[in-house]
């Protein structure tokens, strides 16, 4: 009687079967993690640009919220510009409100690009701070700039001037400038915003 013993092992088909597998797996892995990785760069790279966009939003809204007054001036040069605008502020917790309610009050803004730190700063005072002429905490608006420059635009019965300071009027507009670098090169975004108040 003839006898038949099981034999344990792969053959030749399996082994090759169970190879190309996890090479597909593998590769699949491989590719999602590479797509991944570039979507990542690219969205590195538009992050720059969108933080200038922002920037220029927020100034741009708190030059519309701005306004004449006698205790508060406007004030600025090539780097920096102040003025008195509608701040947020915790609510006085006098008023018995809840720690995450603010309210709107007179106040003042500066924006200010700091040299060496290649960065865009924003900072707020309320109305007791900014006649005193303190601010809060700066808060940090666009960083990897490489220049900022404010050009401010006034309007006279003749003939519109142009200043890197500002004049003893508030000016009609401000002319803002962003230099940065990215993937996509050097770059440079520029944006007029109108000053309701101004002369």
């Amino acid at each position: 009687m003839a006898s038949f013993r099981h034999k344990s092992g792969l053959t030749f088909v399996e082994l090759l079967l169970a190879v190309t597998l996890t090479a597909m797996v593998g590769f699949t892995v491989y590719q999602s993690l590479a797509m991944g990785i570039k979507v990542w760069q690219r969205s590195q790279r538009l992050s720059l640009e969108e933080d200038v966009v922002l920037f220029m939003d927020r100034l741009s809204q708190d030059l519309y919220n701005s306004f004449l007054f006698s205790q508060i001036k406007f004030e600025g040069n090539e780097f920096r510009v102040a003025f008195p605008t509608i701040v947020s502020v915790p609510a006085d917790r006098a008023l018995n409100m809840d720690e995450d309610v603010y309210v709107d009050q007179v106040g003042k803004v500066e924006y200010y690009f700091d040299l060496g730190e290649d960065a865009v700063y924003r900072r707020q005072a309320n109305y007791s701070q900014a006649v005193r002429e303190r601010y809060g905490d700066s808060q940090l608006m666009v960083k990897g700039v490489e220049n900022l420059r404010f050009r401010f635009y006034f309007l006279t019965e003749n003939d519109e001037l142009s200043s890197a300071e500002i004049l003893d009027v508030i000016p009609t507009g401000v002319e803002v400038t962003v230099d940065f670098e990215d993937a996509g090169g050097r770059r440079s975004m520029r944006k007029f915003i109108d000053i309701p108040v101004g002369s």
